[in-house]
């Protein structure tokens, strides 16, 4: 009879239990939801760009390695950077003008392809910025030599005209 008892209880409260196991596990994580906003991503990764280039003609390298998220801020150290970006500016010159050629938004994710114009060099920069939330945060900067027309049809999401 005590088995009996026991199994009807458990029947009972199993659901409850799971949920409630479920919520606290859930609870230690730090989750965040937002609605996806193309237009609204896209335009936070477009400020961070503008920081971008303002603090590259400053030679502002310090505050430059500040605009970087979490991921690429592990991926190298503060002096490392401030070494490579003085290496790119000695290589590449001055910032003229830049034109978006491609880009592709994902939930928290806004990737911009430029064809840029230096005083040294014309090249093509590649950059992800993390928009999850607050202001866009980079997280990956790669620039190398505009070899080939961009491939219009490799963009996602929010597509250049």
């Amino acid at each position: 009879m005590l088995r009996h008892s026991t199994t009807t209880v458990c029947r009972y409260f199993r659901y409850p239990i799971f949920i409630l196991v479920c919520t606290a596990a859930l609870s230690a994580c730090d989750v965040h939801f937002k609605t996806w906003n193309v237009d609204e991503d896209k335009a936070q990764a477009l400020v961070g760009v503008k920081k971008f280039r303002v603090l590259y003609e400053k030679h502002d390298y310090a505050h430059l390695y500040d605009l970087g998220s979490a991921a690429m801020k592990a991926s190298m150290s503060k002096d490392q950077f401030i070494s490579a970006a003085r290496i790119s500016m000695a290589q590449y010159g001055k910032y003229e003008s830049s034109v978006l050629v491609g880009s592709s938004c994902f939930p928290n994710e806004v990737r911009l392809v430029y064809d840029a114009k230096y005083q040294n060099a014309n090249v093509r920069e590649h950059m992800i910025w993390s928009v999850s939330s607050g202001p866009a945060k980079l997280t990956m900067y790669q620039v190398g030599a505009v070899q080939v027309q961009f491939d219009k049809a490799s963009q996602v999401g929010c597509p250049v005209p």
